[in-house]
């Protein structure tokens, strides 16, 4: 739960860190879109003042009469982009598109057909001599009004279109930075947990050795703090060398070395080909765990096997004994340390890794493979 809070805290920073950066974006794009727009019906204009005057050249006429047809076909063109279009024709409900779009032509056509005959009595004294042919033509009025009517429904269409594909992928961008940002707060969570988690371990062990006045106290300190400046100063990028990562585990088993004495054995079995990065702090809690968890043999020592190193995937296996006397359920080990790794490892490497868990009546082993 803190987990989830934080993270959504983190989320809702970002989204008000960004919301003006997003609010500026739409507005260039919107000023875009009616630049284009503007664009169209200037050059729809002087495509009716083209088409409507070619044949008299007579272009004062035809302006006139273009100022009167240019208003009906913006409102047509408004009415199919704002009312048919998104109601009807994008929610797929085609015959009702295809009934108002029969209206809205006989309408138009009317009126058309009401300007001309309007602007033949008013403006050109029952002229025709002032006409251009195609004023007067049924079929020369449809063709050049429809022209552009459908021409400014195909770039409502493509601009709509546009403007969804961006949508989505503004949608896409986000919620693949929200997913980032949501694992990186998580993973430093994660990695946040491990430094108390080996801290309360650690000085358990210097505790103890004070209260047996051991002379070997300042050595355990000295470790510890080289492992301190390590997991606080020096692993804080996404990846560290495996050499460092292998370094902090040897100090904190030299520490249980010397807190265990006698009574503990370690094998270290280290390749000298471990180059390569690995994410911080995957390893301590394999061996905190096998510490915490593990039991004494038959002869009351502590057994542990160390094997790690670098062939196709890099690879850490750690065996611990366990007290075959304990019943085999007080042998199942877990808790915060691997539960902790099995999610960082979710995280950082997902379908990149193995890790299996092998269990006997003498024994524990964790088997660890990473693609680096």
């Amino acid at each position: 739960m803190q987990v989830y809070s934080l993270c959504t805290g983190k989320i809702i920073t970002l989204a008000f860190m960004n919301q003006e950066g997003r609010k500026k974006q739409f507005e260039i794009l919107n000023m875009g879109s009616k630049t284009i727009q503007w664009l169209f019906w200037i050059i729809a204009f002087l495509f009716f003042v083209f088409f409507y005057g070619r044949y008299n050249q007579d272009y004062q006429n035809t302006i006139v009469f273009c100022l009167c047809l240019f208003p009906l076909a913006y409102l047509i063109t408004w009415f199919f982009n704002q009312i048919l279009v998104p109601k009807y024709l994008l929610k797929r409900h085609f015959f009702k598109f295809i009934l108002f779009s029969c209206y809205t032509f006989i309408l138009s056509l009317w009126i058309e057909v009401f300007l001309v005959t309007l602007l033949f009595v008013l403006v050109w004294n029952y002229s025709t001599a002032n006409m251009d042919p195609a004023t007067f033509d049924v079929r020369f009025l449809i063709v050049g009004l429809y022209f552009v009517i459908i021409g400014g429904i195909a770039l409502n269409l493509i601009q709509r279109s546009i403007g969804f594909q961006r949508q989505k992928e503004q949608n896409e961008k986000r919620r693949v930075e929200t997913d980032l940002r949501l694992k990186e707060t998580e993973l430093n969570m994660l990695k946040s947990q491990v430094n108390p988690h080996f801290l309360f371990n650690s000085l358990n062990c210097i505790y103890g050795l004070s209260l047996e006045k051991s002379d070997e106290t300042p050595e355990v300190i000295m470790r510890l703090s080289e492992m301190l400046d390590y997991m606080l100063y020096r692993c804080n990028d996404a990846f560290s060398s495996i050499q460092d990562e292998i370094k902090l585990i040897k100090n904190y088993v030299g520490i249980q070395q010397i807190r265990y004495g006698k009574y503990l054995d370690v094998q270290f079995k280290e390749d000298a080909n471990n180059g390569g990065k690995l994410a911080p702090l995957l390893l301590l809690p394999l061996i905190e765990n096998a510490f915490k968890h593990g039991g004494r043999n038959s002869n009351n020592i502590m057994e542990l096997s160390i094997e790690t190193g670098m062939a196709e995937q890099f690879y850490f296996r750690i065996t611990n004994s366990v007290n075959p006397m304990i019943n085999e359920d007080e042998n199942i080990q877990g808790g915060i340390g691997l539960e902790n790794l099995r999610r960082r490892m979710e995280l950082i490497y997902p379908g990149n890794y193995e890790l299996h868990f092998d269990s006997g009546a003498n024994y524990f082993t964790v088997d660890l493979k990473i693609s680096v």
